[in-house]
């Protein structure tokens, strides 16, 4: 299960992954991201595999209860206002034992609540959702994920951090100032992790 799939490259990955026997879902909130990622599918020649490409919103998937092994998620889960939703979400579609593995940005320090606001203010940048470190892991033990391993970090450098910050493109979301962008040097990581959903007692 892809949270967020957006053009597709991780859901192929995941087809790839599972083999004939399995099954990908992938969801989206952009119609236009669901179209191209049935588009990716077909350059793949992955369209005869159990591919199912939707538009969703990730709070609310309207997928089954313990549906799936693993969900997944590639930077997109910061985007999302209600990050509670999404996890209770992720935590009531996996089945006991099932696993999440994200890739997402938060902040290792805090910043002042005015220059959040100014981030937030273009909320498609990465860096107007992302929250402290500390509060996304709160998130995830609220929705009753334990073993969380983080798997890799990487602290974003500037070129970065403008990157992330303008995500889709310059053309969408104006950069910020690169006073702005400095103060927040050194306090933002890139972090892959995993979590289980626990098994009954």
């Amino acid at each position: 299960m892809d949270f967020g799939c957006g053009g597709g490259i991780d859901v192929i990955l995941a087809a790839r992954k599972v083999g004939e026997g399995g099954k990908v879902v992938g969801i989206d909130f952009a119609p236009q991201m669901i179209e191209q990622a049935k588009r990716a599918v077909i350059e793949s020649g992955l369209q005869e595999r159990d591919i199912d490409l939707r538009v969703a919103d990730m709070g609310k998937s309207q997928l089954p209860e313990d549906f799936a092994d693993v969900v997944i998620s590639n930077c997109v889960i910061n985007l999302c206002p209600d990050k509670d939703a999404v996890y209770e979400e992720a935590f009531r579609i996996l089945r006991s034992g099932g696993r999440l593995a994200i890739s997402d940005i938060v902040l290792t320090k805090d910043i002042n609540s005015q220059l959040r606001k100014q981030f937030q203010a273009t909320w498609a940048g990465c860096l107007g959702g992302a929250v402290l470190e500390e509060s996304y892991l709160h998130t995830l033990q609220k929705a009753g994920f334990v073993e969380f391993q983080i798997v890799s970090r990487h602290t974003l450098t500037s070129v970065e951090l403008k990157a992330m910050a303008s995500c889709p493109g310059e053309a969408f979301t104006p950069p910020p100032n690169d006073e702005d962008l400095e103060i927040v040097q050194g306090k933002v990581d890139s972090v892959k992790f995993t979590a289980i959903k626990p098994s009954p007692a």
